[in-house]
């Protein structure tokens, strides 16, 4: 039987739905949530989510939007800036050869001419030069207004160079990196460039996809998944991916564009800089001007003006200048109809001059004098007394005043005294007269056996032997005993370096060596080790023991800049450009002393930017940098302390030798390194211009900017930062006295040096620590006690220091420059 059901007809009953008036239910509101929470602020009712469309709220809205616009301008006319900021400096660079930039600019401009026609923008003209003088207009710089107060200028990238990408990316407010749909796995080039970008700090970056309509529509969503992946691997805060084929994808990506936030690069906006749109050269004051807007800080003319590969000029004059990237509208020119009138386009107002007062000069370096710590020569005075107390020598017949010199003076006259001198010298006659004849007979039986060679090799090794003998203090070292004996470990001899092996595979093993064996040399045995060592000392502790940083200082260091207190200088030197009157967003034209002729003429040849730094007071002096840097993992070849590369570091980039080293906390005193290690926050240290932090370092292997070597900032400026190098000579356990006495060989091969390294500490590898109480025999061997019982396999350590310094800039380079 089947189960009866109830079937409603048309007479049921319907209630009437339940009516909110003018709010929302809380049940569609928590539909149009759909499960969001907000986190963000206090807890609020749910009541308090609904939406409210009314008049006087969306009319409220826009009355305070307007009231902030108007807040702003009056801000900046408050503060001397002009209506409008300067326009956002916009580069393509593109991630692999494939990709097309100049179609993307061309996107970019076509787009922008299709909506002329409509009216909503409009695009910049240039401005004409109708000067007699000779100019230049740099081509490639496309200057757009997207809105009435957002511009953009469009520069392109052509080439997938580092010194080239290098020069764009220091420059630029938002960087377009294009990358080929058809190759979305990025290269070593495209993963260097993005290091590039990422050391000198980041700017706002957006990655366009080219040929992304070539590409099946089932495959784009997973194509674009992956691609966007890796750029957010590098760049965790930029989730701008986007594909540009089509006028709706470049609109699109005009809108983001003109509303993205660009971030601020803190090393680049505490300086005054612009891109030279313009350079002007005029034969008869031998001047050049450079027109741009000033970006970062504010600009004076006592500061001085650097420009890459060109130098460093100082200021004449800063003169304000008509933008001629302005949309010519009524709105702009106070209803005279778009500024028609050519004298107000060329309105020039005179911002600052120099003062031969207060301007900094260009000198870069000191001369030292070599006679400065020379003693005063002997006045004729003094001569003269000299001459009087003078006593005559007896001296035979005949003798010269030459030979005479060779007599010494009998001041004492004793008759017994040279009586016993006398015996002396007899009786020494006597006993070397029969050592020789001993001598002589053994000799004579020895070279029957023996050929002619060998007798004159013993010959020589005795007279080497002999010449180190008298030597019992570091005072009686001189030079010319140094230059005898082998440096092969030391850094400063020029001569060595120049003709060791270029071979890569001898180097890795040198470098293997210095990892596995840090600081370890042998003793050499043809030279003492008190001769060859003698510029090194022992520490009792490298962290605790004094040191003092004027002691011993070289020539060079005669030729550098030191600040009493470095901050306290640099905070003076930055105050001033508060009150500075060039402003930044100005378009300005500069006038430079003895320009650079070149400037004008490069631009039309060279496709880069070109830049003008204004520096800050003292940034143009030669002193001792600090750089904490760290190699770069694609750099496999080794890199050596004072072998020469090439910095980018901040504005400015030059070939330089630096030294490494390794900081140690809570210390007066860091340990030089031999290599440059991976993996290893090292400090280099160069001679170089004075800089005040933050700025970023790059490093390349030379002037071609091929391989980057590595990447690091500026850490100090301190030229009383010592850097020592260490040495360890090693010796073995030979024979077991006692418990904790021993007796080591192989460390020292005369006794003399025993005694002369008698007082520095000993260690060995298994941790005891001990000293030397004194020499064994004439071999070399030496007792030593230490402080508790020790193994027969134990290495015996002796730790030796002295102070490095970089070499100094080449005589060629342009940073030295005197007045």
């Amino acid at each position: 039987m089947s189960e009866h059901r109830h079937r409603s007809g048309d007479l049921h009953q319907q209630n009437k739905g339940f009516k909110a008036g003018k709010h929302d239910s809380k049940g569609a509101i928590k539909r149009r949530a759909q499960g969001k929470i907000e986190t963000n602020g206090p807890r609020q009712s749910i009541k308090n989510l609904a939406i409210v469309n009314n008049k006087d709220a969306m009319k409220q809205k826009h009355q305070k939007l307007v009231k902030s616009k108007k807040n702003e301008l009056l801000e900046r006319k408050r503060l001397g800036l002009p209506d409008q900021v300067a326009p956002r400096v916009v580069t393509i660079i593109k991630l692999s050869e494939s990709c097309n930039t100049k179609k993307v600019k061309e996107m970019l401009l076509q787009k922008f001419k299709l909506n002329i026609n409509t009216g909503e923008m409009e695009m910049d003209d240039e401005e004409q030069n109708n000067d007699g003088n000779s100019s230049n207009n740099t081509n490639g710089y496309s200057t757009i207004s997207l809105t009435s107060k957002v511009r953009m200028m469009l520069l392109e990238c052509q080439t997938m160079a580092y010194d080239q990408v290098i020069e764009y990316c220091k420059l630029s407010d938002i960087i377009l990196f294009v990358i080929d749909a058809n190759q979305p796995k990025l290269n070593s080039e495209a993963e260097r460039i993005f290091t590039i970008v990422k050391a000198q700090s980041v700017p706002t970056v957006i990655e366009i996809i080219q040929n992304f309509d070539q590409t099946p529509i089932k495959k784009r969503n997973e194509l674009k998944k992956s691609i966007q992946s890796v750029f957010h691997f590098h760049f965790p805060n930029e989730p701008k991916v986007l594909p540009m084929d089509t006028n709706d994808e470049c609109s699109q990506v005009l809108r983001y564009i003109e509303n993205i936030h660009v971030n601020e690069i803190i090393w680049r906006k505490v300086r005054p800089y612009l891109l030279i749109e313009k350079s002007t050269y005029i034969p008869e004051t031998k001047v050049v001007t450079i027109d741009g807007f000033i970006r970062g800080n504010n600009l004076s003319a006592k500061q001085i003006i650097h420009i890459p590969d060109y130098g460093d000029f100082q200021i004449e004059k800063i003169e304000l200048i008509d933008d001629p990237h302005i949309r010519k509208k009524s709105y702009y020119t106070n209803g005279n109809g778009g500024g028609s009138d050519m004298d107000q386009d060329k309105k020039i107002n005179t911002l600052d001059k120099f003062d031969q007062k207060d301007r900094d000069t260009l000198q870069t370096w000191n001369v030292p004098d070599p006679m400065d710590n020379e003693q005063a020569l002997p006045t004729a005075e003094e001569m003269k007394e000299i001459e009087a107390n003078k006593k005559k020598k007896l001296v035979p017949k005949g003798t010269s005043g030459y030979q005479s010199s060779w007599y010494l003076d009998n001041e004492s006259g004793d008759e017994e005294e040279e009586n016993f001198e006398n015996e002396d010298l007899d009786m020494n006659d006597n006993e070397m007269g029969e050592e020789e004849q001993e001598e002589m007979g053994e000799e004579e039986q020895e070279i029957e056996g023996e050929e002619e060679q060998e007798e004159q090799e013993e010959l020589e090794e005795v007279k080497e032997s002999n010449k180190w003998k008298g030597i019992k203090h570091k005072s009686q070292i001189t030079d010319e005993l140094l230059k005898d004996s082998d440096d092969d470990d030391d850094d400063d001899d020029e001569n060595k370096e120049e003709s060791e092996s270029e071979d890569e595979e001898e180097r890795k093993q040198l470098q293997q060596d210095e990892i596995l064996y840090p600081d370890e040399v042998d003793t050499p045995g043809n030279v003492p080790s008190r001769i060859r060592f003698s510029k090194f000392r022992g520490l009792k502790s490298f962290r605790s023991s004094p040191w003092d940083v004027k002691e011993n200082l070289p020539i060079d260091y005669a030729k550098i800049f030191q600040f009493h207190s470095f901050n306290q200088s640099m905070r003076a030197s930055i105050s001033i450009l508060e009150n500075a009157p060039a402003k930044p967003d100005m378009y300005v034209r500069i006038h430079l002393v003895n320009g650079p002729k070149e400037l004008v003429e490069s631009t039309i040849t060279i496709n880069k930017p070109d830049v003008a730094v204004g520096l800050y007071r003292y940034e143009n002096k030669i002193s001792l940098l600090h750089f904490s840097v760290e190699k770069h993992k694609s750099y496999e070849e080794t890199v050596k302390s004072k072998e020469e590369v090439y910095f980018h570091f901040g504005w400015r980039k030059f070939s330089t030798s630096p030294i490494y080293s390794i900081s140690s906390p809570n210390c007066d005193k860091q340990k030089f390194e031999k290599f440059l290690l991976p993996a290893r926050n090292t400090m280099a240290t160069i001679y170089g211009p004075i800089t005040y932090p933050p700025a970023p370092l790059l490093i390349f292997n030379g002037k071609d900017c091929n391989e980057l070597v590595a990447t690091g900032y500026l850490s100090s400026v301190n030229p009383d930062r010592i850097i020592c190098k260490r040495i360890i000579l090693t010796g073995v356990i030979a024979k077991s006295i006692s418990k904790k006495f021993v007796t080591v060989k192989d460390m020292f091969y005369y006794p003399e040096d025993i005694n002369w390294f008698k007082k520095v500490e000993l260690h060995t590898k298994m941790g005891r620590v001990g000293h030397i109480k004194e020499p064994l025999g004439t071999h070399g061997r030496m007792k030593c006690q230490f402080d508790g019982t020790m193994n027969q396999q134990d290495t015996v350590c002796m730790n030796l220091y002295k102070r490095v310094y970089p070499r100094w800039i080449k005589d060629d380079s342009p940073l030295l420059k005197l007045e």
